[in-house]
């Protein structure tokens, strides 16, 4: 699997497009912000991690999402539901906490939206299992490894579990069998245990706001990493933050690749890697 940066000609259209948009959209949605563990790495929830503007905000929002209002959000959107791609059930916690995950992924396969899940894992019982096996619309549950030692009992679950279980390696080992993970630097926090250097994106135009946005549990809407609000999706209509002012503006300012930094570290942001540079640069990091 390679990434590359967007061809000439797509920024070209996106500029001539003036900051709207009519792609197809990723939309992340942040359903739990509690978490049960305490990874060192983690700009979240580590012990000893002094709040900076980041942290501040999303510790102001709910620590979950009220399913209701998620249902009503689709249900407004109306003919938009179509432009989702991709719905990402997580969050800036442990998202199998949410008590109602599973009426998460009844709304979403009401609407035939293919949806996935991102857990540690410690919450996904083969009971739990079986239960998200009954949605035909879940793509798979994401487990994010953190101990190695965990890799050959998650391979084995995979093998064995009545849905599709992807392992995400964020262990910064190599493991076999797994593809390679990584742990970014876009969020204050995780410099010591990061994989990727800082500072090193060198492109000159960033497209993923006009198809890659994340839905906190307030409500508020932000593209791509930023914690730029463009609106609330649980009290105005999509179609009015969609193509709206505030979102036209930070489309057009990621085109010039000028979002502010207390907005977005979109320097160090993890869009931009090159798997076969990673890959190259994983075996420094692990001394290989």
């Amino acid at each position: 699997m390679k990434k590359n940066p967007p061809n000439k000609l797509k920024i070209f259209i996106y500029k001539l497009l003036n900051g709207y948009s009519i792609l197809p959209m990723q939309l992340t949605v942040n359903v739990q912000n509690t978490c049960n563990r305490r990874c060192d790495f983690c700009p979240n929830h580590a012990k000893n991690i002094i709040p900076d503007a980041y942290q501040t905000w999303w510790r102001l929002q709910p620590s979950s999402m009220d399913v209701s209002k998620f249902a009503d959000f689709l249900k407004r959107m109306g003919i938009l539901r179509f432009f989702i791609k991709q719905l990402s059930l997580t969050g800036r916690g442990e998202t199998l906490l949410h008590p109602d995950i599973l009426k998460f992924c009844e709304v979403a396969n009401k609407y035939k939206i293919r949806h996935h899940i991102t857990t540690n894992g410690d919450f996904l019982t083969p009971k739990l299992e079986q239960e998200l096996s009954r949605f035909r619309y879940l793509h798979f549950v994401r487990v994010s490894l953190f101990d190695p030692n965990r890799a050959q009992y998650w391979l084995k679950r995979k093998a064995d579990s009545p849905i599709r279980i992807e392992i995400q390696n964020v262990t910064n080992h190599h493991i076999d069998g797994i593809e390679d993970g990584f742990i970014s630097i876009n969020n204050p926090g995780t410099e010591q245990y990061c994989t990727m250097p800082k500072n090193f994106v060198e492109e000159k135009a960033c497209t993923a706001p006009f198809s890659f946005n994340t839905l906190n549990t307030d409500g508020s809407l932000v593209t791509c990493i930023t914690f730029y609000e463009v609106g609330n999706v649980f009290k105005q209509p999509f179609w009015k933050i969609w193509n709206g002012k505030k979102m036209r503006w930070i489309r057009k300012q990621g085109l010039k690749m000028a979002i502010p930094e207390e907005l977005a570290l979109c320097k160090d942001c993890g869009t931009f890697y090159r798997y076969d540079k990673y890959k190259k640069m994983n075996k420094y990091v692990n001394g290989k």
